[in-house]
């Protein structure tokens, strides 16, 4: 039921009809879908057990180092660097994996 919830705020059509296009919306209602939802809730604690298990240690900086690796396929700048870690070290490594989750260059194709 809750993809079911998921797919509903992100406009997915019905099956029933055939139509070549579909209309698309934008709404406050997405980007606290994508913030909250039990699924992205998921996604962030089993991204951050897999940066635990790959980098071998309970160090931030070597755990935003590869979550930038896998999400953006580059390393962060040194801005996001000292904010991914002030982030971890205040709230804990699975709400940086939310908020990574959350980010426009992941969410967004350009």
């Amino acid at each position: 039921a809750a993809r079911v919830d998921l797919m509903t705020d992100f406009d997915s059509p019905d099956c029933v009809f055939a139509a070549p296009r579909r209309n698309s919306t934008t709404t406050p209602l997405q980007a606290l879908t994508l913030l909250n939802h039990s699924f992205t809730m998921d996604m962030a604690e089993h991204l951050a057990q897999r940066l635990r298990r790959e980098t071998g240690s309970d160090d931030p900086d070597a755990q935003l180092r590869r979550a930038f690796e896998l999400a953006f396929c580059r390393s962060p700048v040194d801005r996001e660097l000292t904010a991914g870690v002030q982030l971890i070290e205040s709230h804990g490594l699975q709400a940086f994996c939310r908020v990574l989750l959350n980010t426009s260059e992941l969410v967004y194709v350009n």
